[in-house]
């Protein structure tokens, strides 16, 4: 984990000074080699929580280089949750060691080394504009209350059984309100809660939650237990670092999501602090130890099995990006067949048919008709596999007006409002499918929602006041002007 940091804090500071060592976009929060700030501010919750005990009350010089770079990890990452939960565990953790010190008769050592630990904090945290900015920013906090609220009325009739792992993205848009489109915005579905408790229900209902809490809690109890009959010894600080690091990391999941990035790293300390050592074992072997030898050597051998499917299925990805891209450049034919190799590769992975299909789309929206009809093909598969999905819906009316069949986009653009009439983006494509057809009114009766469905109303504005224009209402298209001025 040192090292990691090591690796991560370069990066991670490079980002935060507003440069892409990675790429990415400049108008895109980065998250290093986790792909998204919050689990990169995670991941440095987690590694400077573990580590500060050991960095604190041993000589380990590695340990208190690796927390230090960990701390940076966390404070450039911008997570205001990871940011606040490390601060008040080292406030704790500091005092705990600054009330030491005090007690030997070091007062000044003490005092130093809670205002240390402060005054570095306060300093990083306001010397980045780009986390300064984060810490006042209240927009994503409201964003956050309004998908508490939505994802509480999408639960309220599936509390029980839940709505099964990845069904939330495609239940929720059928719960949203004006007020959390206008405020939240629909462009990117939230394909989770953000809070670990709620998150859990939707996966496997309140059975499933309150599995995973009596394996919490009995991580905790044991962590206690052997913390408390441990001597003072580099192991001790260990479980008393993974206890505060797991803990700290749940209380960070109460505004995020689970992800592979993190959630392991945490599963492993909690093993640790489970874990049994070894009993020495004399050279006479019984029965029951063959037995224990035969189960061993099988779950060896179904480990690799299942690691060589997991390399053969991770492997697809090599494929997806590059039809991405081939799409994205115009090469349809060619990026077909990549998308047709990661299928083979992934058979059961719906969301292929799903991913070329937007892909296809991106292209088809420049005016690439061969692209449309691709977009079409590979999304009445994903409508196929998953007929509730709001995503595989958009990218199929994509195609079928790309393609120029206008009454199959409107019906499709229908079924879509019909389900969710909170959802910006399905106005917007049915005002243009009107416009097509001449019906201005109706058009502008749509983008007009559209509009009103989203905090970022420039696209919507652009569209009606062009509409308003060729309907010769030229007063209206001023008005707008203003709006979109405003």
């Amino acid at each position: 984990l040192c090292f990691s940091m090591l690796i991560l804090a370069p990066i991670a500071v490079a980002e935060a000074a507003g440069l892409r060592p990675l790429g990415g976009a400049d108008d895109t929060r980065p998250g290093a080699t986790l792909g998204n700030a919050t689990d990169l501010g995670l991941a440095g919750l987690v590694a400077c929580l573990l580590l500060l005990p050991t960095a604190l009350w041993s000589k380990n010089k590695l340990a208190q280089i690796g927390a230090a770079a960990a701390g940076v990890v966390t404070v450039t990452s911008g997570s205001r949750a990871c940011i606040l939960i490390v601060v008040i565990c080292g406030i704790l953790l500091f005092g705990f060691k600054a009330f030491q010190l005090f007690k030997s008769g070091r007062p000044v050592h003490a005092i130093a080394a809670v205002a240390g630990f402060m005054g570095v904090a306060a300093v990083l945290s306001w010397s980045i504009p780009s986390v300064a900015e984060r810490l006042f920013s209240m927009e994503t906090v409201t964003g956050r209350v309004y998908l508490w609220e939505a994802s509480l009325q999408t639960l309220s009739s599936n509390a029980f059984l839940g709505l099964g792992a990845g069904q939330f993205v495609d239940a929720l848009p059928s719960h949203l309100s004006d007020a959390f489109a206008k405020n939240v915005g629909t462009d990117f579905p939230a394909d989770s809660p953000h809070m670990v408790l709620l998150q859990l229900v939707s996966a496997g209902g309140l059975f499933f939650l309150l599995s995973v809490a009596a394996a919490v809690c009995t991580v905790i109890v044991i962590g206690f237990r052997r913390i408390r009959t441990a001597p003072l010894n580099e192991h001790k600080l260990f479980l008393i670092g993974a206890l505060v690091a797991i803990c700290g990391y749940g209380f960070a999941l109460m505004t995020h999501f689970t992800s592979p990035g993190t959630t392991a790293l945490v599963c492993v300390l909690a093993g640790a602090i489970l874990g049994n050592a070894p009993v020495l074992e004399g050279p006479a072997k019984s029965r029951r130890d063959k037995a224990l030898d035969v189960a061993r050597l099988s779950a060896v051998g179904l480990a690799l099995v299942g690691a060589l499917l997991a390399g053969v299925a991770a492997s697809a990805e090599i494929p997806m990006k590059s039809g991405t891209d081939l799409a994205a450049g115009g090469d349809i034919p060619q990026a077909t067949k990549e998308f047709e190799q990661a299928k083979t590769l992934r058979p059961w992975d719906q969301d292929i048919d799903l991913l070329a299909a937007q892909a296809f789309a991106v292209r088809a929206v420049t005016g690439d008709t061969t692209a449309a009809a691709a977009a079409t093909t590979w999304a009445r598969a994903a409508v196929e596999r998953n007929p509730s999905s709001m995503e595989a819906l958009t990218a199929l009316a994509i195609g079928q007006l790309g393609t120029g069949d206008v009454p199959a986009a409107r019906k499709t653009l229908d079924t879509q409002i019909d389900r969710s009439p909170w959802t910006s983006e399905p106005h917007l494509l049915r005002g243009l499918a009107k416009a097509s057809g001449q019906d201005m009114e109706g058009a502008i009766a749509d983008i007009e929602r559209a509009a009103a469905l989203t905090p970022k109303p420039e696209r919507a504005l652009n569209i009606l006041s062009e509409l308003y224009i060729v309907s010769g209402q030229p007063d209206k298209a001023a008005e707008v002007e203003e709006r979109l001025a405003r």
